[in-house]
């Protein structure tokens, strides 16, 4: 049950100042609703709230409003003193996702101009295909170099369940101080590896070990990550500072994603590198690089 309407919208709502403009901005601003479908007894349908079909649930299912959804969110907006950026939805409208923005939070290098926002990304389904998912992330701005994620730490996951709801209230009402140290944190981690002189051959053991494989792809890969350590924007290759972005760099704009049933190349893109496999191999370059300050 897709609905062709609201596959792959992604809306810039940094000019939204609530939740009801960003449901608005996107086509939801009214509720979705669960029906019965009659040749299947057990289970019911999702509409949205145009009336199309988003997906097939079982009976007992827990479906979050998106203007619940949003709200927690805003609550984050509002602690954190961040700005709305994008939302939008995937897989057929199945997924839909919101990021705030805190612009130019970190300065790196003022030289080459190397800046990273804030990000948190939240994502929630209407199928249960995914948990509502928090993301704390980092956007390098040298070369909108993308997502660069923290640690295991700077992700919060909570099921579909009759306790969700009170689960997230719980989360934010706790977390926003936390997620402030977080960033900080993280903050003086960058200064340091910033600071860290790494030379060609420490950095190529390492990529070694990040990419391992004995395919061609797999050599044409760490040749590809290498050489963007030395060159890539706004790298010198000297610092495992530079290293990360030459990493960080191959991922968002070296890889190649394509498309799947029922997702473009772009949605599998933002999916991977903020919640996905990308999003997984960010958490090990952390560790990688740390231990070689």
């Amino acid at each position: 049950m897709i609905n062709p309407q609201t596959k792959g919208i992604k809306m810039n709502i940094s000019s939204c100042e609530s939740v009801s403009e960003v449901l608005t901005s996107i086509g939801a601003e009214n509720d979705y609703s669960l029906r019965p479908i009659n040749e299947f007894p057990t289970y019911r349908g999702v509409f949205d709230s145009n009336d199309n079909p988003v997906a097939i649930v079982n009976s007992t299912y827990k479906l979050m409003q998106p203007a619940k959804a949003f709200s927690y969110v805003n609550d984050l907006r509002e602690g954190l003193d961040m700005k709305f950026d994008t939302a939008g939805f995937t897989k057929g409208g199945r997924r839909m996702y919101l990021t705030l923005r805190k612009e130019n939070a970190i300065e790196i290098d003022p030289k080459v101009g190397d800046t990273m926002d804030e990000l948190i990304y939240f994502w929630t389904s209407f199928d249960g295909s995914i948990q509502n998912t928090l993301n704390k992330m980092l956007e390098r701005l040298v070369c909108t170099n993308g997502m660069v994620a923290k640690d295991t730490q700077s992700s919060v996951k909570v099921k579909h369940s009759s306790q969700m709801e009170s689960k997230l209230d719980s989360y934010i009402a706790s977390e926003v101080d936390n997620i402030k140290a977080t960033y900080e944190e993280t903050k003086q981690i960058i200064y340091s590896l910033a600071d860290t002189k790494v030379s060609r051959s420490q950095a190529k053991e390492t990529i070694n070990r990040l990419f391992a494989g004995e395919t061609k792809q797999a050599e044409k890969t760490r040749e590809d990550v290498l050489q963007r350590f030395t060159n890539g924007m706004g790298n010198r290759g000297e610092t495992a500072w530079d290293l990360l972005n030459g990493i960080t760099e191959y991922q968002n704009h070296g890889k190649t994603f394509r498309s799947t049933d029922g997702s473009s190349s772009t949605e599998n893109r933002l999916t991977s590198l903020t919640m996905g496999r990308d999003s997984n191999l960010m958490h090990r370059v952390w560790s990688e690089l740390v231990v070689l300050n």
